[in-house]
């Protein structure tokens, strides 16, 4: 049976739809020397897919490769530039393998860009003889941050020129980087034309499906589609590849008529639910995106909005722009979002109480792609809120910290979709044995989880902490690399608990934990160390104690 629609296809998955020529002038691109090729479309439109297939690539033709992704970067990265630039050079030279040596390289007197420059052509290009891929997922999470991206993005340029400059020479610095930039939206913060790297390279606009790539796709799902039914689900989702599958694969399982799907599509019994309202969390708290909608979706013509709004819109895949205009993208986000009371109020919209409604709808929104865990934003803004509320009550609130002993000689062993299974199979794991509706399962980042556990006291959450650890230890995951005699997937584990006080940040709570599994690791994995110091003292004294789980 097929998988359900999910993420980025598989390198294997039979689902991938080929859109010549496209995927045939990438790899042709990435293949030239200093090369910059700009893949840009909305939502789940195949950027991700389209990715995959060009990594797989550069690695068959033994380059080495670097996927950043932006979303991974912590809020606090974006602060100033030095900080961005050092926390992209560092996630590099991880990737890349290498010991990092950017403290002998970075020079605040020279600047952040001449500096991360530097590094890149005098270390990591240097060091590494063959050539490098450098994919940049997700870079219109820089286009917020006006202040780095006026400054990073001229940098790529920079570095695509310096590799023309020095096209005469073999693997020469810049002339072996070949960069790949994936972004949802065209860029709208002011960049000097002779400095942005979006008017250079090799520029990729990923599209809906035509009708015959819809019938590919069918034929994928083996379902006998008619003409006529192809037409009707054209009409509906305009050839969105991620709701044509979803659509697919219902009907492959047989789960909804074709009737029925039509019937149903933009309310919430329909099988785009989820999907629709992800998108409805997305723009209820923006009242100018919310209005812009309204005026585009009302209109009978495509109609003219702002154009920050309008990129906006037409990178969440709700809108489709044609020059300065914007139409509808599909009939589905027509209907669904003129009959939801948003678009329908022609006064105020009483956001609160939209906001109380779609509390549950907003969880799904903040749910980690791989894992179905909450993300790393969740977290953070549900521990703000949850410690604020133990302060208030005067109740202790507990953290575990867990890492996945070993996790990339695993990912070394067995390759990274494998780690990717390893990883959701953990985190379902975590979710389903937590047993408070208020517990918060999120992935930190990377093979890291953090589990928030309200209303207990430390005895309480090393309790729970043990439970968490033997239903992981429970799914037998084979880790044939681990140093640990069991060779199974085990976690460390490090926990700390307050009672909020005065001058305490959720912060503090953080650090304490992630000591205590500092300690965990050292002590030799595969454990559960608890951090009995007063958070507010946790950078002075390292008092823990280890349990072996």
């Amino acid at each position: 049976m097929m998988e359900f629609p999910s993420g980025a296809l598989a390198l294997s998955s039979p689902l991938y739809i080929y859109r010549p020529p496209l995927e045939a002038l990438c790899i042709q691109n990435i293949e030239l020397p200093g090369s910059l090729t700009r893949i840009k479309g909305p939502r789940h439109i195949g950027k991700s897919s389209l990715l995959v297939k060009l990594m797989a690539h550069a690695r068959e033709l033994s380059y080495r490769t670097v996927l950043i992704d932006f979303q991974t970067a912590e809020s606090t990265v974006y602060s100033d530039l030095s900080r961005f630039l050092r926390w992209f050079c560092n996630e590099v030279t991880r990737q890349l393998g290498l010991p990092s040596q950017l403290e002998d390289y970075w020079d605040d007197d020279t600047g952040a860009k001449l500096s991360t420059t530097i590094y890149f052509e005098e270390y990591l290009l240097e060091e590494v003889k063959t050539p490098i891929v450098l994919a940049l997922n997700e870079v219109n999470c820089v286009f917020e941050h006006a202040e780095i991206a006026q400054d990073f993005l001229p940098l790529l340029r920079f570095w695509y020129e310096q590799a023309k400059h020095n096209s005469d020479l073999t693997n020469a610095g810049f002339h072996s980087l070949r960069t790949i930039v994936v972004h949802s939206t065209d860029i709208y913060v002011s960049l000097n034309v002779h400095q942005s790297p979006f008017n250079v390279g090799l520029p990729v606009h990923l599209r809906p499906f035509n009708e015959q790539q819809v019938q590919q796709l069918a034929d994928r799902y083996q379902l006998a589609i008619s003409a006529e039914e192809q037409q009707l689900l054209m009409a509906l989702v305009g050839g969105h590849p991620y709701l044509l599958s979803v659509a697919f694969y219902n009907l492959a399982n047989q789960s909804i008529s074709l009737s029925q799907l039509l019937d149903s599509a933009a309310t919430t019994a329909g099988i785009f639910t989820h999907h629709l309202q992800s998108l409805l969390s997305i723009i209820e708290t923006q009242p100018a995106l919310i209005a812009a909608l309204r005026h585009v979706f009302r209109a009978a013509e495509p109609v003219e909005v702002k154009h920050t709004y309008a990129h906006q819109l037409s990178s969440l895949g709700l809108v489709v722009l044609e020059g300065n205009l914007c139409k509808p993208a599909c009939m589905l986000y027509q209907q669904f979002f003129n009959q939801h009371k948003l678009i329908q109020a022609s006064y105020e919209v009483n956001f609160q109480k939209l906001r109380d409604e779609n509390k549950q709808l907003k969880r799904l929104a903040n749910i980690d792609q791989l894992t179905q865990v909450a993300n790393r934003r969740f977290f953070d803004e549900r521990l703000q809120v949850e410690w604020q509320r133990a302060a208030a009550q005067k109740r202790a609130i507990a953290l575990i910290m867990i890492d996945i002993d070993y996790f990339k000689l695993y990912n070394d062993t067995y390759g990274h979709l494998a780690g990717d299974r390893c990883l959701h199979k953990v985190a379902q794991a975590l979710a389903k044995h937590v047993r408070h509706l208020s517990d918060v399962v999120a992935r930190y980042g990377g093979e890291e989880f953090a589990v928030i556990l309200t209303k207990t006291d430390v005895l309480s959450a090393a309790q729970s902490a043990h439970r968490l650890k033997e239903a992981v230890q429970a799914l037998s995951v084979r880790h044939d690399a681990s140093k640990l005699k069991d060779k199974l997937v085990t976690l460390s584990m490090g926990l700390a608990c307050a009672v909020p006080q005065q001058n305490q940040t959720c912060a503090q709570l953080v650090a304490a934990a992630d000591s205590a599994l500092y300690t965990a690791k050292q002590e030799g994995r595969n454990q559960l160390s608890i951090n009995s110091t007063p958070i507010s003292h946790y950078a002075e004294e390292h008092s823990s104690i280890q349990i072996s789980l």
